[in-house]
């Protein structure tokens, strides 16, 4: 066994934030260790047969054990990852239902993809798909911008993105790149298709590179957000959340 990816796949991180930590806790998915909580969070969060280890802090307490984070709201729990979930074995089990993935071409950023989690959960997504490299592990950062939507958000981690898609096409999905030169605004393709009544995988670039040019050849449209020009363009996790509206609101 590679020790290197043995120790990745099994590291301990603490999610921080009240919202955050509620969803986490209640979540019997998750592997929880230890909470540390200040006293006054302790008399209003209900932690009815919880079954982990919890200590009464000070809030600076927690924050040296949050690598002095000072965004924990006075709360924060040890946690190991979520499970993996097997896209595969996903489209099996879920072949009668509308689908929507959010598809992320190299987004490094663990606050966007932590936001971009939160505006897919908003949405209904069906899950968000990420690669196995060039995109971060689960961690503080992301689950504190994800508000509790990361207990929930399938997520997938996949090795190659063009194959990936391939695979969508081939389980009957529509693929559309999110892209800042398209030819055409997203609710001209709503008009001109009916393809948002059926499943879609939503590709989005990184804001500084945009889609690989091999990623982008592998959708069957592309499509911009019709924005101001002297605007050069959206945070990603804002682009999401109005490219799902749009989908949503057909």
């Amino acid at each position: 066994m590679d020790n290197n990816k043995s120790k990745k796949n099994n590291y301990n991180y603490w999610i921080i934030g009240k919202h955050a930590v509620e969803s986490a806790l209640k979540n019997s998915k998750r592997i929880k260790y230890h909470l540390c909580i200040t006293k006054e969070n302790f008399s209003t969060i209900k932690l009815n047969n919880l079954k982990v280890k919890t200590d009464i802090m000070s809030r600076s307490e927690i924050s040296q054990l949050t690598d002095n984070s000072n965004t924990h709201q006075g709360i924060a729990l040890l946690v190991k990852p979520l499970e993996k979930i097997n896209l595969n074995n996903y489209l099996e089990n879920n072949k009668d239902i509308k689908k929507t993935f959010i598809i992320l071409d190299q987004i490094t950023d663990a606050q966007n993809i932590g936001a971009i989690i939160r505006s897919a959960s908003a949405f209904s997504a069906s899950g968000i798909i990420t690669l196995e490299k060039n995109a971060p592990n689960e961690n503080s950062i992301m689950a504190k911008a994800a508000v509790g939507a990361l207990e929930f958000m399938p997520l997938f981690k996949v090795a190659n993105l063009s194959q990936t898609i391939n695979k969508l096409k081939k389980n009957d999905f529509w693929i559309i790149g999110l892209e800042a030169q398209a030819d055409q605004t997203l609710k001209q393709l709503s008009k001109n298709t009916k393809i948002f009544s059926e499943n879609i995988g939503i590709v989005m670039g990184s804001e500084g590179k945009g889609l690989r040019e091999l990623v982008q050849n592998n959708c069957d449209f592309t499509a911009k957000i019709n924005i101001k020009r002297s605007i050069e363009s959206l945070n990603v996790s804002v682009a999401l959340a109005i490219t799902l509206y749009e989908i949503n609101r057909t």
